[in-house]
């Protein structure tokens, strides 16, 4: 860890210390990383006798059976009540926007305590520990664990291990480095079912899914002699199939695994029909990060995302053209 790094991380935990109660969240459409790592948090905060509230804009993903979803609230639940809190805690969350709906519960003058491992994390908090070398925000809070000297419990453990888990690829993408496999072997020291985990995550699809993914598969394009390879979801698409936008949230892997593919994306058409979400991946030395901070997003090398205010054709075309003009192939 750099020392601007430790100093950073030595300034958050005594800032937690001095706040009693706190509300977490993190980005839109959450993964394994931003909910294992927000759930691991706030059992710690509890655990320190903190109070704590979890609210997110969206649901709590079906494809994570094997995480609690007890505490989970979306801002819809709120109604008119507005919880009260001394402090906000965001885990994953590269800027304040990418909250979604829970930025109207964050004050302008709110102590924000920012934890990530996002290359492009703006350091918006009061206190920011952000580590982009880090393989995923799991591994950042397993640090504030081992700071504060508690030891995760098997919940808690599950929930960082999944983390790592989602942000890894399973320890199959290049962001993987040995103290990810180290901190692996901490949370599985716990007693969780390594197996299950992986299963829920990687290895189980709904018969639905399979009915999307059936019709995606024959709208795959290339260009750049197959260096650039994407597809594109229609919400006609959904109706069809039977499916919700969740069980479109792999197809971006088949899409990065064809041979010869550099840079894959994923585009995704959002109800109002006037606007699209993306996902990029990139294999070997390329960087979509590149790509998604110039359509206002963010993320990493080698995954990152955005959204574009766009109708899914103009936005393909955007998406191709930009691709084509930053890197070479």
């Amino acid at each position: 860890m750099k020392p601007s790094e430790k100093k950073d991380l030595a300034r958050l935990v005594k800032g937690l210390s001095r706040y009693q109660s706190f509300l977490l969240t993190c980005h839109v459409t959450p993964e394994g990383d931003a909910i294992g790592s927000m759930l691991a948090m706030e059992s710690l905060l509890r655990r320190m006798g903190k109070k704590t509230r979890i609210v997110c804009q969206d649901p709590f993903p079906e494809r994570l059976p094997c995480l609690s979803r007890r505490r989970w609230l979306r801002t819809c639940d709120l109604g008119t009540r507005i919880p009260s809190f001394d402090a906000v805690v965001l885990t994953d969350c590269p800027s304040l926007a990418r909250v979604g709906d829970v930025v109207k519960l964050i004050r302008p003058d709110s102590v924000i305590f920012n934890i990530d491992h996002h290359v492009s994390n703006t350091r918006f908090g009061r206190y920011n520990f952000v580590r982009p070398e880090a393989a995923a925000t799991a591994e950042v809070v397993l640090d504030i664990f081992e700071t504060l000297k508690f030891k995760p419990t098997r919940d808690e453990a599950k929930s960082l291990y999944v983390g790592l888990a989602t942000d890894t690829g399973s320890f199959k993408y290049g962001n993987t480095r040995a103290k990810s496999h180290l901190a692996a072997a901490e949370l599985i020291s716990a007693g969780i079912n390594i197996e299950k985990i992986n299963d829920d995550i990687h290895g189980s699809y709904s018969l639905k899914t399979i009915k999307l993914y059936e019709r995606l598969f024959g709208r795959v394009k290339t260009a750049a002699e197959g260096a650039v390879a994407w597809a594109s979801l229609r919400r006609l698409d959904l109706e069809k199939a039977g499916a919700n936008d969740e069980d479109a949230e792999g197809f971006i892997d088949f899409v990065r695994y064809i041979k010869g593919v550099k840079i894959a994306f994923f585009i995704s058409e959002l109800p109002d029909g006037q606007s699209v979400r993306v996902s990029f991946r990139a294999r070997g030395a390329y960087d979509v990060n590149r790509l998604a901070t110039h359509f206002n997003g963010g993320g990493h090398r080698k995954s990152a995302g955005c959204k574009i205010k766009a109708r899914l054709e103009d936005a393909e075309q955007q998406i191709v053209q930009r691709i084509l003009k930053t890197f070479r192939f």
